[in-house]
Order: C-alpha cells, then structure tokens, then sequence
C-alpha cells in the first residue's frame, strides 16, 4: 500500500473500532425502534455500526454511505443478514428512495455534514429528504449536537490534543490529533485543525498537513422549526439543557 492507502485503511479500522467500543447510541436506537419488522432507511451508515443491529433485530435495513473505505468493511460484519443492503451514495446530491418505515440519521450527523455549499441549507435538505423518504405515519429517529456557548479562539500548539490512537490489523500505529481550532458563537461554525501521524509496521513514520475541519453545530430552534415545515411531529425527545447541548428525537411524519 502507498501512504494515503495505509492512512485511511487505519482511519477506517481504528475509527470503526473505536465508534463500536461506544455503543450507547446504537442500545438507545434499538429500544425507540423496538422490534416489530420495520423497513428501515441508514443515511450515512458508515460500516454498519448501527444498521447491522436493526437487522439482527429483524428489520428489513438499507444503508448508504459515500465513504467507500467505511463500507468496504460491512461485508465480514454482516456476513449472514439477508436483510440488509447497502450502497455508496451521496446524500446530498442522490435520491434517497421511498417506502420507509423509518429514517435514521444518527451520529450526530447533521454537524458532520461536507458541503461546498452552506451548512444551514444543507441541514434542512436532510430534515426535508427524511420526510420524502418515509411513508406517511413513519418515523424518524435524529440525534445532533445543539451546543451553544461563547466563542472560542484557537489554542496554543502547545494545547494538543490526541482524539484517537491505536494499531489496526496490518500493524499500522497512528495518532489523530487536534492541533487548534476556534468557534464562533454568531456564525455557529466551528473550524479545528487536525494532523494524522502514522508508523507502518516495519517502516517509518509519516505526517499529514494540518487539515481543516469545519462544522456548522445546529440551532435547536432552527430544527425543530425544520420538522414542523416538512410535516414532522416530535412525539418523543430526551430533555436539552445548558448542560447536554445534545438533542435526541423521534418524530412522526403526519
């Protein structure tokens, strides 16, 4: 493998194992859905951290993900299910069908959103395509980060701070670090730095440039106002406080 295979083989693998080890989110999906066989739709469903569940619980799963590197791994993960499929997509630009019984946009995702065009507008496309996608009486189960606070201006490099290290199953150690960033309370954009430093197995080790993240965090207010547009009902959400900054909802579309 070249640098840039190895780098994301370990992003992928470490990533993965790491978002595994951290379950609470996949437990807390599996008891609002229940266990009734329901036709489920995984926006960005990565590896399967959360598909492959729902369907060993018996639902009928479809899952699509434009990262080919996180869907490479289902294969082994799901060997077996016959009730789940997956395809690479892109869930901005590409049709996310009909029928659904539920929608799940879990993870956090509308704050990981990539776009070249605006974060806002691309959040509502995602509450507004959720509801297209669903039968009428169906469900959507959306978690997102609503934090708010004031600004904060980018650390020292002294500040560094390691998100996640390990060794994947090629022998391949990293680190992903964060190495500065700043948010703006006004704009909602929260822009950090980060560098992947990685040793093959039997060889030396190689950095990445300092990458720019940007995320634009949600407005709670602006969501929930999402889901009344696009015909949601919030029949269900976990308390959102000064302290969560974290809202978790199950909606019906009416």
């Amino acid at each position: 493998m070249n640098q840039n295979d190895l780098k994301e083989h370990w992003i992928t693998y470490i990533y993965d194992q790491k978002l595994t080890q951290e379950d609470e989110d996949v437990q807390h999906v599996l008891s609002i859905v229940g266990t009734s066989p329901l036709n489920i739709l995984e926006v960005a469903c990565g590896s399967g951290r959360i598909s492959i569940p729902l369907a060993q619980t018996g639902h009928f799963v479809t899952g699509f993900d434009i990262d080919e590197s996180m869907l490479e791994r289902i294969p082994e993960k799901a060997a077996g299910l016959t009730n789940f499929n997956y395809y690479k997509a892109d869930a901005i630009s590409d049709d996310w069908g009909t029928g659904f019984d539920v929608v799940v946009l879990s993870g956090n995702l509308l704050n990981n959103i990539v776009t070249n065009g605006g974060f806002q507008e691309a959040q509502e496309l995602f509450i507004k395509k959720a509801a297209s996608c669903v039968k009428k009486g169906g469900h959507m189960y959306l978690d997102f980060d609503c934090i708010g606070g004031e600004d904060s201006p980018s650390p020292d490099k002294g500040d560094e701070v390691i998100i996640f290290e390990g060794t994947d199953d090629l022998g391949t150690y990293g680190k992903y670090i964060l190495v500065g960033g700043e948010y703006n309370s006004k704009t909602r954009i929260d822009r950090s730095y980060r560098r992947w430093e990685i040793t093959p197995k039997d060889g030396e080790m190689f950095k990445s440039v300092n990458n720019e993240v940007i995320k634009h965090f949600s407005n709670y207010d602006e969501v929930t106002s999402w889901l009344e547009k696009y015909g949601w009902e919030i029949e269900w959400q976990a308390p959102v406080s000064e302290e969560t900054f974290y809202a978790i909802i199950w909606a019906k579309k009416k």
